[in-house]
């Protein structure tokens, strides 16, 4: 029989599949996740999300701090269950820090700041690792097989939410260059306007007109336009 979540934890799960919608920022979302995932985990009094790129890991968002500073160790001693986690596409469950074999460089320094045991879950999108969920706690032994698969549970909607807030940013990129685009075009319009009711040209010869003095100032042609425009409204 299924074990039935916490009232607690359900509502943090259903939390989750919000967060890519509530925040416009990709860090924030991720942020907000980490924050979740502390509170959903019993035991659990910090989490991270470590992330793959060209340039090494990183700690893309965390809860606090403290498990800042537990994932960079990692990064600084190159070994660890986040790195792990994200190679092999494993969980990798930490019961003691202080008896860990494993990790021979890393766990006393992250036992000296008061960590007893970790999980790290590996986050995936489309087949891909792209991260790790980190869990950290001051208890020995804290994460038990429920605990793990709860994270594991919320590391598969870390991933989605990475993916949702990905695509949601590129999308308002996208917008937001649409409307610059289309606020240029109109005020290019324009000028070309106040040049041809000025001198009497053709829209051809307005625009070449705009180009020449873009090149003669070293400006941007946009940037003459606005200035022209603007001197019309104001005579």
């Amino acid at each position: 029989m299924a074990r039935q979540l916490p009232d607690a934890a359900a509502a943090d799960l259903l939390a989750l599949a919000g967060v890519a919608l509530e925040h416009d920022e990709l860090a924030d979302a991720l942020d907000t996740v980490c924050r979740i995932a502390a509170g959903a985990v019993p035991h659990a009094e910090g989490a991270s999300l470590t992330t793959f790129t060209p340039k090494g890991p990183e700690a893309t968002a965390s809860s606090d701090v403290w498990a800042t500073q537990l994932d960079e160790m990692q990064y600084e001693e190159l070994e660890g269950p986040c790195l792990d986690a994200g190679r092999t596409g494993m969980v990798f469950r930490v019961r003691d820090m202080g008896r860990e074999p494993r990790w021979p460089s890393y766990m006393p320094r992250a036992f000296a700041t008061g960590a007893q045991s970790m999980v790290s879950i590996p986050m995936t999108v489309e087949a891909k690792t792209i991260g790790a969920l980190n869990l950290y706690s001051r208890e020995v032994d804290a994460f038990d097989a429920a605990a793990v698969s709860l994270a594991e549970v919320i590391a598969g909607h870390a991933s989605l939410a990475t993916q949702v807030s990905a695509a949601l940013n590129h999308q308002r990129d996208l917008a937001t260059q649409l409307r610059e685009a289309m606020a240029s075009r109109a005020t290019i319009e324009q000028a070309k306007g106040v040049v041809m009711a000025t001198v009497g040209c053709t829209p051809e010869e307005a625009w070449a007109r705009l180009v020449q003095e873009s090149q003669h100032e070293n400006r941007k042609v946009r940037e003459i336009c606005e200035d022209l425009v603007r001197r019309q409204h104001r005579s």
